[in-house]
Parts: structure tokens; C-alpha cells; sequence
């Protein structure tokens, strides 16, 4: 048996980037333990506990790992990543390894704190960077990884071409002993989604678009010149995957592929429907955009088991979305979009709108509502703010403006987890009681067909001067009546056959 490594997900615990660095370890002899850091919770968020951290010591005296690799996909999370990394540093003499998305971008910044860093996709990399320290070589000259010399100098190498068959790096194991998870300072063992409902993977990697809110296309520019940026699995290696997840999941009810969009490869989508349908034959989820959605490629999905689509709008606003958001779609084709997913019967639909944010009007926002008064039927609201991540296009766009100070927006992207959460998903951020929230709350409305009528009435009233607390009261019933009818879907879904 290998030498142990121990890799830590921060608030995700089916984290697929650290699966994926398990699987590369594992088949390359060296023995992957993974443990989840604390669950994702968007309500009442908390950073690492003393109690928690005391039982992060006592699982790394447990396993006694020769390296271990913190994955840090956020800033959303710094705190408790450098809560982790300092009792690290503190209690053992163990190399440790930066990577993940905010260690692409900012290298430089996470070596203070990390050993090494292996940026972009890092299978491949970490492979060679462990191999290189086991057997005493000079690791300065790997392909993705940055670090320090002996002379204490930054070295900082170029990044390796893209793996192109993505069938190669195989897929994350599903179940096993060397699986952890710490939350509510208590520890688990045995991986936690093999407990759960549903299972999420991904088909493809890479995003075509370029929007200014997200590090996609950052990352993009890394890896300029080094060959295809979208890439796809083979159907095969998908239903490979799936049928393992099938198998060791006892209740799995709901598949959920977390590709940026999901794939409209001719040829690809027809074969997934047939086999899907035939070898898996369980609802699933995906991510969609407006400019991809067409007839053809719903038609193929829903006939597979499409469940569930969330696509993303952003703002209902053209001068938003093109000067602000780079997204190039206009009104007429995210109107077409929607026609087509309601055509297609689509179960559930969800539309994602980021609201009440320092570029917005609003005028911008009543060209939200009145957008979405011409989306079809039926569909839902997921409406929350602009959340600004470190080294995306949108932070210059705010201090250009002069909207935001640099000095602003690093308080805003560096505070504590609570207070970001609540900046992003909690109440300030769309439920600020001024007249911007009154129109929100009349786009919320929009999603239910037979408020329609009352719903645009109210909006002329509201441009009078008027109804605005009925606006606001109608909309907090509603949130009831929505949260209560997806819970009941929830629970139909879960005590459905498979």
C-alpha cells in the first residue's frame, strides 16, 4: 500500500474535485482519504469550530498522511480554510498542497500559507508532484505546480495542455472506508452520499460562455493555446458511472450533473437518451442556457428522465446582461427558450436572476418583471444577489464605475462566511424594503399564471405610488405556498420506485 494522502472539500460534501484527485491517487498507488469539511448551508452558515478542528487533528493522527491537498474552490470559505491550514501548520509536519479554483487564480497568494500549488485541472500534476518529493527529485520544474525553491523564489510554471479525452482520468469511486465528513462538531465515517437521495456528477468540462460574474472564463485564459476548453465525456464512461452510483446508493432517487451547460452534441444527446432511459431510467437535473436550448435537445432529455432544468437569466435588463454580465442573448431568445422548455413539458423549470445589485436601475429592474411576464408557463423564481468573486471581470467593472472602491469590494469578498452568505442568498439581498423590492417582489409573482392578471394590476398601481405593502405581503404568502409545494415534490420524489 502507498503512502497515505489526505485531501479535504470545504462546505460540499460530494465535492467532485476531490473525488476526482482520490481516483488519480488511487490508481497511481497512492492511498486517498477524503474528508468533506462541513456541509454546505445557505440559512445559517458557520465557520470551523474549535471542536471541529480538535476533530480534524485527531483524524490526521488517525491516518498519519505523508501529504495532505486542501481543495479551495471559494472565497466564500477563506475563514475556515486558513482555521484548517493554521492548525495544520500548528500540530504536524505534513507538506500541504493548495488547490481548486481560488488557488488557479491567485498562486502567489494562497504559497503563503500552502507549500506547493497545483493549479488548473490537477490529476496529472499531483501525480507527478508527489512521485517527484517521494523519490527526493527537484519538483520546480512540473507543469502546473507553483512553489518555492531552495532559494526561497517563486516559481511559477506554465500550465500542462488539457486532457482531451476525458474518458482517461476515469471517474470518482462511490462508497468506501477512507471517506470522512465533519460538521456540527461531529465526525462521520464512510462517504456521506451513499446515505442521501440523490447523486451528482459531471458529463463534460469547461464553459463556453463568458460571463463577467463567474471565474469560468478566467480560468478560460489560463489555459489559452492549450487546446480544447469544453470537452466531453463518452456516453459510456456516463453510464459506467451511473450504473456503480445505481448500485451503491441504496435510494437513489435524483441524478444531478453539475456541468456548467449540459451537452447538445449531436449524436451525443440522442445516444444518452437511449441508453439513459434504458439503463438508468432515474430523474436528473441540469444546467441550462438560453442559447442552448432548442427542440431537438430538450425533446431527446425529457424522453431520457429530464427532471428538473435551471437556466440561467440573470436579469431581464439587455443593457445588464450584454454591458454588465457579457451575455449575449437578447429577450426574443430567451422568450423562444422558454416557449421551447414549456412545449417540451419540462416537469420543473427554474430561471436564475441575479437582483438588487450596484450596477442596477431600476429602471433594470421593472425590464426584469415585465420579462418575466412573457416567460411561458409554468416555471419558477430563483432570485438572489450579486455575489463578487475575487478575480472575475465584474470587479473591474465596479471600480471602473466607480461604484465600488478596491478597498470596498475586498471587504465584501473577504468577510467572514456569515456575512457573505447573507450578502449573496439571505434576506438583504433581495428583501431590502425600499421601492427596488416592491418590483422584485412583483417579478417573484409572475411565476404563478393565475396571479397574472391581479399581478399587473398591482404593478400600475404601484407606479402611482400605491399597494406597495399588499405587493410585499402577497409575496411572502406566496414564498409560503411555493416552499410548501416543493417540499412536496421533494417528499414524491423520494418515496417514488426507482
Amino acid at each position: 500500500m502507498g503512502k497515505n494522502v489526505l485531501l479535504i472539500g470545504f462546505y460540499n460534501e460530494k465535492a467532485l474535485g476531490v473525488r476526482y484527485l482520490s481516483n488519480a491517487l488511487n490508481t497511481n498507488g497512492y492511498n486517498a482519504h477524503i474528508l468533506y469539511f462541513k456541509e454546505f448551508n445557505s440559512v445559517n452558515p458557520s465557520k470551523a469550530s474549535k471542536k471541529e478542528l480538535d476533530l480534524l487533528e485527531n483524524l490526521i493522527n488517525e491516518i498519519k498522511p505523508s501529504y495532505i491537498g486542501l481543495s479551495v474552490m471559494s472565497s466564500l470559505y477563506l475563514e475556515s480554510v486558513y482555521l484548517v491550514n493554521d492548525r495544520i501548520r500548528e500540530k504536524f509536519n505534513v507538506p500541504i498542497i493548495w488547490g481548486g479554483v481560488y488557488s488557479t487564480l491567485f498562486p502567489e497568494e494562497t504559497l503563503k500559507y500552502g507549500d506547493y500549488v497545483v493549479q488548473g485541472e490537477g490529476e496529472l500534476p499531483l501525480i507527478e508532484l508527489l512521485n517527484s518529493l517521494e523519490e527526493g527529485k527537484d519538483p520546480s520544474h512540473i507543469e502546473n505546480v507553483v512553489l518555492h525553491n531552495e532559494q526561497k523564489q517563486l516559481i511559477k510554471n506554465s500550465l500542462r495542455p488539457l486532457v482531451q479525452e476525458l474518458d482517461k482520468l476515469g471517474y470518482p469511486k462511490i462508497g468506501g472506508d477512507n471517506v470522512y465528513f465533519i460538521h456540527n462538531d461531529e465526525i462521520g465515517y464512510g462517504d456521506p452520499q451513499t446515505k442521501g437521495f440523490t447523486y451528482e456528477l459531471t458529463a463534460s468540462r469547461g464553459c463556453p460562455f463568458a460571463c463577467s460574474y463567474c471565474s469560468s472564463v478566467n480560468l478560460k485564459r489560463t489555459y489559452a493555446g492549450k487546446g480544447k476548453y469544453v470537452r466531453f465525456r463518452s456516453v459510456d464512461s456516463v453510464m459506467h458511472e451511473l450504473k456503480e452510483a445505481k448500485s451503491s446508493i441504496k435510494n437513489l432517487k435524483v441524478i444531478h450533473f453539475w456541468d456548467e451547460i449540459f451537452s447538445d452534441e449531436e449524436g451525443w444527446i440522442e445516444e444518452f437518451k437511449e441508453r439513459y432511459k434504458n439503463e438508468i431510467g432515474i430523474p436528473f437535473k441540469i444546467w441550462g442556457h438560453p442559447l442552448k436550448i432548442n427542440e431537438r435537445i430538450i425533446n431527446n432529455l425529457v424522453e431520457a428522465g429530464l427532471y428538473q432544468i435551471v437556466v440561467g437569466i440573470q436579469s431581464g435588463s439587455s443593457r445588464i446582461r450584454k454591458e454588465i454580465f457579457h451575455r449575449k442573448e437578447s429577450q426574443e431568445e430567451i422568450i423562444n427558450a422558454s416557449r421551447i422548455l414549456s412545449k417540451c413539458k419540462v416537469p420543473k423549470v427554474i430561471y436564475d436572476f441575479m437582483l438588487q445589485h450596484p450596477f442596477e436601475t431600476l429602471e433594470d429592474l421593472k425590464e426584469t418583471y415585465k420579462l418575466c411576464l412573457q416567460l411561458e408557463p409554468p416555471f419558477e423564481l430563483q432570485l438572489h444577489g450579486l455575489n463578487f468573486l475575487p478575480g472575475t471581470d465584474i470587479i473591474d467593472k465596479a471600480i471602473e464605475a466607480n461604484l465600488l472602491s478596491e478597498e470596498e469590494l475586498n471587504k465584501i469578498m473577504y468577510s467572514s462566511i456569515q456575512e457573505q452568505y447573507d450578502m449573496y442568498w439571505g434576506p438583504a439581498a433581495v428583501n431590502q424594503l425600499n421601492e427596488n423590492s416592491t418590483w422584485v417582489a412583483l417579478t417573484y409573482l409572475t411565476q404563478f399564471p393565475k396571479l397574472r392578471p391581479m399581478v399587473e394590476k398591482l404593478a400600475a398601481d404601484v407606479e402611482k405610488g400605491n399597494k406597495e405593502n399588499v405587493v410585499v405581503r402577497l409575496q411572502k404568502f406566496m414564498k409560503q405556498v411555493t416552499r410548501f409545494r416543493n417540499l412536496a415534490g421533494k417528499a414524491k420524489l423520494v418515496i417514488s420506485k426507482s
